[in-house]
């Protein structure tokens, strides 16, 4: 079968090659992949930054977020031939620490978990691949035009699980939120937190009357330039913020993330941001605010299971309210085969598909 691998640490070392069929173990199911999205990840590795390929492999084959249809299962496993799925990316540490224990991987304590197509396991962008049906989530078909968001939905998904549950050291009613960032993953949040009734406004880079502006408008969703109202600026233009999701992956905005929240407020950094960035923090003035404001900044990555299904019902209600409008942010759709060109981001671009199979 053909795949998109790179040699990790080699910069521009992607390429389409021919590698082994997966050879599916006792217990695993086998999945034909349709399609494969990508990010800033995908790009990151490409560029020789980080990734690692399996113990015996010289490449890794790239890609976490996927979208598949089983070809073959075991019996009396939850999923069947003919469904389709999402995988999970991240699997447990080999020390078995209490949160992969537990279930919650994305929780790990020793940090020597896998990831499918970053770390040490083969990823999606391949024409099929094998796994266990524990990490498999069953996607409605009527949701398969969509399907692939599902791995970047549940960033937010997972960030608003753990608001909500931290909030619950006090009563909290939400009103409004300020996702920072109109990347793939700033939009699904911003929409998930729509469909949850708050009034959310979206501040990013591009211009008023962008296509992003015109997008979120459609969904209710208030969209400020940081060309015209610098992000330092925010916290004055908007009403009490209960919830700023920063997602910019720019570490000159975490700063004004984090001043931007209001009392009893909760910011998610959810950008994994380049080291070395350094500025001056008048860190009296920064407590002070935190504690007098009964504020909270918390980080989050990676997910579990149950964030995959709840990606899934909120993809599900996005498309029963608004029909075609989660399908908007896939603004491209290329062949696996242009892989290279998939990764050069073009001004207009939210989220970019690579195609491996069509129907189903």
């Amino acid at each position: 079968m053909r795949a998109v691998t790179i040699v990790p640490r080699e910069a521009d070392s992607l390429r389409v090659q021919e590698v082994p069929d997966p050879a599916p173990a006792a217990g695993e199911a086998l999945v034909r992949v349709l399609e494969s999205g990508l990010c800033g990840t995908d790009a990151e590795i490409t560029a020789g930054l980080y990734g690692a390929a399996p113990p015996d492999s010289p490449y890794l084959i790239l890609g976490h977020e996927n979208l598949g249809i089983v070809e073959s299962a075991p019996t009396g496993s939850a999923v069947t031939p003919g469904d389709l799925v999402v995988s999970t990316v991240r699997r447990p540490c080999p020390e078995g620490c209490l949160p992969c224990r537990s279930g919650q991987n994305d929780m790990c304590l020793t940090g020597h978990y896998r990831e499918r197509g970053i770390q040490e396991l083969p990823g999606f962008m391949s024409e099929r691949y094998a796994e266990d049906p524990a990490y498999m989530v069953r996607v409605p078909r009527h949701l398969r035009p969509v399907a692939v968001l599902v791995e970047p939905m549940t960033v937010a998904q997972k960030g608003l699980e753990q608001a909500f549950r931290i909030q619950q050291r006090m009563p909290w009613e939400p009103r409004h939120a300020l996702v920072l960032g109109a990347g793939p993953v700033g939009l699904l949040a911003a929409a998930a937190m729509r469909l949850r009734g708050l009034e959310v406004t979206v501040a990013s880079r591009e211009a008023p009357g962008s296509p992003r502006d015109e997008l979120l408008g459609q969904a209710g969703i208030r969209y400020l330039s940081t060309e015209t109202i610098p992000a330092e600026e925010l916290r004055q233009r908007l009403d009490r913020l209960d919830i700023v999701f920063e997602a910019t992956g720019a570490a000159a905005l975490i700063g004004p993330a984090v001043s931007a929240v209001g009392t009893d407020g909760v910011c998610i950094l959810a950008s994994v941001t380049e080291a070395g960035r350094k500025t001056t923090l008048d860190l009296g003035a920064w407590n002070r605010q935190m504690v007098l404001g009964n504020r909270v900044v918390f980080g989050t990555v990676n997910a579990n299971r149950r964030h995959f299904e709840a990606a899934v019902r909120d993809l599900e209600t996005a498309e029963e309210r608004q029909p075609g409008w989660m399908g908007r942010l896939i603004t491209r759709r290329l062949p696996f085969t242009d892989a290279a060109r998939a990764l050069v981001r073009e001004p207009s671009d939210i989220k970019t598909v690579l195609v491996f199979a069509g129907g189903c």
